[in-house]
């Protein structure tokens, strides 16, 4: 699929704009730019040979005797990987043993008695003084301590940014050089930032690993936007000894950069002014960009319409439509700050199973959530049919039009990208009322035929 140059970069700007407003909340808590060993890392890993798949990875690892898994503290999603990729090699090579930083050598005694069962888990994590001396969140760590206790891996994990050449593997491999055992390294980053940025200017939005070089990797699992959001977190949570975390500067930052797209702060609306939402506490347990942009997108969606106080009435064929574009609206501008997001297909599966068997309709739905395909008349009225038949099936309809929303907004994305449709039009979308009968769905079809 190619995509316009042009609108590329400017999805590129909107990130970059994200990304900085985060960055400007840590230096309020901080003025340091890192070390030098930082540094190194930055300058050694700029840019990528070509995409890979995971199993390449692992298959490679299996053939390894040392390899260095990157790790950036405050992102659970890193050590979560770290877990399951020695889960993985373990089903290839028993032989193993495991190397954390989260654990000083000091309490190798502590943790060999936790690892063996002798002590509780809050027993070990007060001997290593963990949220002193750590104070990560302990539930991506635990994950590789559990798997490593589980498949009776001896642990005696590092810091990305020591993984630079001339810095912890340099020595490493000093040492065994001199006590004479042959290295054959692998070395696995996650979420490089210059990687990243590159994928994004092409248009490789899909990447979920790439090769740098020879024997080194790079593995995607959350955004610059999530991963310095992470590490603001923790700041927060170590400066002001506050567990819960402080994501109002999240909430306005996706609210903000969204409106700043759309360009409805200089129209004099009623959007101007309205409050900013609080992050529902099932996305700040476990924070995952995509659905927190989504939900402030509908919001932004209902005020423009007038309707975030008092919701108009319509029949429910009309507010079911409604509802798709909401979620297409919310779904589109979780897209375009976060473009790896996906799960669509996993949807609709379980929209067809609830649904039942109807050739007809499934053909309907399949052809309306596909990109690549263009629906025609019968298969709208095949749609209206099922939905008018199907209303008081509340939990049904209402993965339906999640579905469907789903797809549309990943119709607008491409459109967008593509320039086939522009932020002008999108923000008309946004204020259109859809309060007259049938309205609706005229507007989805609309949208679906681009």
């Amino acid at each position: 699929m190619t995509y316009s140059k042009q609108r590329l970069r400017e999805v590129i700007a909107l990130k970059r704009a994200a990304v900085r407003r985060i960055q400007n909340g840590i230096g309020e808590f901080t003025v340091s730019s890192g070390g030098k060993y930082i540094r190194d890392f930055n300058r050694e890993f700029q840019t990528f040979q070509a995409i890979c798949q995971a199993d390449v990875i692992l298959e490679e690892a299996s053939d390894a005797n040392l390899v260095w898994i990157g790790d950036y503290h405050a992102l659970s999603r890193g050590q979560n990987y770290a877990a399951q990729f020695v889960r993985e090699l373990a089903g290839r090579n028993l032989n193993l043993a495991l190397a954390v930083e989260p654990v000083f050598a000091r309490s190798q005694n502590v943790l060999e008695r936790w690892m063996s069962g002798k002590i509780s888990e809050q027993e070990f994590l007060d001997g290593i003084r963990y949220d002193q001396e750590w104070g990560c969140d302990w539930n991506g760590y635990k994950a590789i301590f559990d798997t490593a206790r589980e498949l009776k891996i001896p642990v005696v994990i590092f810091g990305e940014s020591h993984l630079a050449a001339n810095h912890l593997p340099g020595r490493v491999r000093a040492i065994l050089e001199k006590k004479g055992i042959a290295s054959k390294e692998l070395l696995i980053l996650q979420n490089v930032d210059s990687v990243y940025w590159k994928l994004q200017e092409r248009g490789l939005h899909d990447a979920r690993a790439v090769r740098l070089r020879d024997g080194q990797y790079c593995v995607f699992n959350a955004t610059p936007i999530e991963k310095y959001e992470s590490f603001r977190q923790y700041l927060h949570k170590c400066i002001e000894e506050d567990s819960s975390g402080d994501w109002t500067l999240l909430a306005q930052t996706l609210m903000e950069v969204m409106m700043d797209f759309l360009a409805m702060k200089k129209n004099g609306s009623a959007v101007t002014s309205m409050p900013i939402p609080e992050l529902n506490s099932a996305l700040i347990d476990r924070f995952q960009l995509g659905p927190a942009a989504e939900e402030f997108a509908r919001f932004i969606h209902q005020a423009c319409r007038g309707e975030l106080e008092k919701p108009t009435e319509r029949a429910a064929g009309d507010q079911f439509f409604v509802t798709v574009i909401e979620n297409g609206l919310g779904y589109f501008c979780s897209k375009l700050l976060d473009s790896s997001r996906d799960g669509i297909e996993s949807l609709e599966d379980r929209v067809l199973s609830q649904i039942g068997y109807n050739d007809q309709l499934t053909r309907a739905i399949t052809l309306l959530v596909d990109p690549g395909k263009r629906p025609g008349a019968q298969h709208f009225a095949a749609l209206r049919a099922a939905i008018d038949a199907r209303a008081g099936r509340k939990k049904t309809m209402r993965m339906l039009s999640q579905l469907l929303g789903y797809g549309l907004g990943r119709r607008l994305y491409h459109a967008y990208l593509q320039s086939r449709i522009s932020r002008k039009e999108i923000q008309a979308l946004f204020h259109d009322p859809l309060n007259t009968p049938n309205r609706p769905l005229e507007c989805y079809m609309e949208l679906i035929l681009l």
